[in-house]
């Protein structure tokens, strides 16, 4: 009976040990960014500009050039500076 018993504890222990590793493991996959799992470069930061009429930040690529200035849409650059 105790041989029994002995090997039921036994089996008890892998199985906790093995479901702890397997939440570890689920943690640090959920941690790291889904971009660098799948192997793509990190994003590089973006020059930001400032919208002259509303104030919003905007990357300078999505800026609307007009007048000298940036804008967030082309209405706002039809309406001017606040």
């Amino acid at each position: 009976m105790s041989k029994v018993l002995f090997w039921v504890v036994i089996i008890l222990a892998v199985l906790l040990v093995s479901r702890l590793l397997a939440r570890q493991a689920v943690r640090r996959r959920a941690d790291a960014p889904r971009r660098q799992r799948r192997g793509a470069p990190p994003a590089r930061p973006q020059a930001m500009v400032q919208c002259a009429h509303c104030g919003v930040h905007l990357p300078a690529t999505d800026a609307v050039k007009s007048q000298g200035r940036n804008w967030c849409s082309p209405e706002h650059a039809r309406l001017g500076p606040r």
